[in-house]
Protein backbone atom coordinates (compact mmCIF):
# COMPACT_ATOMS: atom_id res chain seq x y z
CA UNK A 1 0.00 0.00 0.00
CA UNK A 2 3.10 2.19 0.84
CA UNK A 3 4.20 2.00 -2.89
CA UNK A 4 0.85 2.88 -3.89
CA UNK A 5 0.73 5.25 -2.08
CA UNK A 6 4.27 6.95 -3.40
CA UNK A 7 3.51 6.09 -7.06
CA UNK A 8 0.20 8.56 -6.45
CA UNK A 9 1.87 11.06 -4.74
CA UNK A 10 4.50 11.18 -7.63
CA UNK A 11 2.02 11.41 -10.27
CA UNK A 12 -0.30 13.89 -8.25
CA UNK A 13 2.49 16.29 -8.10
CA UNK A 14 3.50 16.07 -11.90
CA UNK A 15 -0.18 16.63 -12.79
CA UNK A 16 -0.53 19.43 -10.56
CA UNK A 17 2.89 21.18 -11.48
CA UNK A 18 2.14 20.35 -15.38
CA UNK A 19 -1.41 22.32 -14.73
CA UNK A 20 -0.17 25.06 -12.81
CA UNK A 21 2.23 25.53 -15.75
CA UNK A 22 -0.53 25.45 -18.26
CA UNK A 23 -2.00 28.53 -16.32
CA UNK A 24 1.10 30.54 -16.30
CA UNK A 25 1.45 30.17 -20.29
CA UNK A 26 -2.69 31.12 -20.25
CA UNK A 27 -1.06 34.15 -18.36
CA UNK A 28 1.68 34.70 -20.54
CA UNK A 29 -0.38 34.46 -23.95
CA UNK A 30 -2.37 37.41 -22.57
CA UNK A 31 0.28 39.44 -21.39
CA UNK A 32 3.87 39.42 -19.42
CA UNK A 33 2.56 41.45 -16.99
CA UNK A 34 0.06 39.12 -16.04
CA UNK A 35 3.07 36.23 -16.43
CA UNK A 36 5.15 38.15 -13.88
CA UNK A 37 2.37 39.15 -11.32
CA UNK A 38 0.87 35.36 -11.09
CA UNK A 39 4.28 34.42 -10.18
CA UNK A 40 5.39 36.91 -7.80
CA UNK A 41 2.42 38.62 -6.30
CA UNK A 42 0.42 36.87 -4.46
CA UNK A 43 -3.65 36.06 -4.70
CA UNK A 44 -3.25 37.64 -8.50
CA UNK A 45 -3.12 34.05 -9.95
CA UNK A 46 -6.95 33.83 -7.93
CA UNK A 47 -7.92 37.22 -9.98
CA UNK A 48 -6.46 36.00 -13.43
CA UNK A 49 -8.33 32.91 -12.74
CA UNK A 50 -11.67 34.47 -12.30
CA UNK A 51 -11.30 36.95 -14.91
CA UNK A 52 -10.37 34.21 -17.79
CA UNK A 53 -12.43 31.51 -16.25
CA UNK A 54 -12.95 29.68 -19.73
CA UNK A 55 -9.12 29.73 -20.44
CA UNK A 56 -8.21 28.53 -17.49
CA UNK A 57 -10.78 26.13 -15.96
CA UNK A 58 -9.28 22.79 -17.52
CA UNK A 59 -5.52 23.27 -16.33
CA UNK A 60 -7.04 24.86 -12.94
CA UNK A 61 -8.90 21.52 -12.80
CA UNK A 62 -5.87 19.31 -13.39
CA UNK A 63 -3.88 21.11 -11.17
CA UNK A 64 -6.90 20.37 -8.52
CA UNK A 65 -7.11 16.92 -9.14
CA UNK A 66 -3.24 16.51 -9.37
CA UNK A 67 -2.68 18.30 -6.09
CA UNK A 68 -6.13 16.13 -4.36
CA UNK A 69 -4.32 12.87 -5.70
CA UNK A 70 -1.18 13.70 -4.24
CA UNK A 71 -2.72 14.26 -1.11
CA UNK A 72 -4.08 10.78 -1.13
CA UNK A 73 -1.15 9.02 -2.33
CA UNK A 74 0.96 11.35 0.63
CA UNK A 75 -2.26 9.46 3.20
CA UNK A 76 -1.40 6.31 2.06
CA UNK A 77 1.73 6.43 2.07
CA UNK A 78 2.14 7.74 5.67
CA UNK A 79 3.73 10.72 4.69
CA UNK A 80 4.12 13.54 7.34
CA UNK A 81 3.57 16.88 6.26
CA UNK A 82 5.01 19.27 7.84
CA UNK A 83 2.87 21.69 10.13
Amino acid sequence: MVSLGYMLLAIGLIAGLYGELRVLVVAYNRSAWWFFGCVFVPFVECFFLLLNLKATIKPFGLALLGYALAGLGGWLAGVNWPG
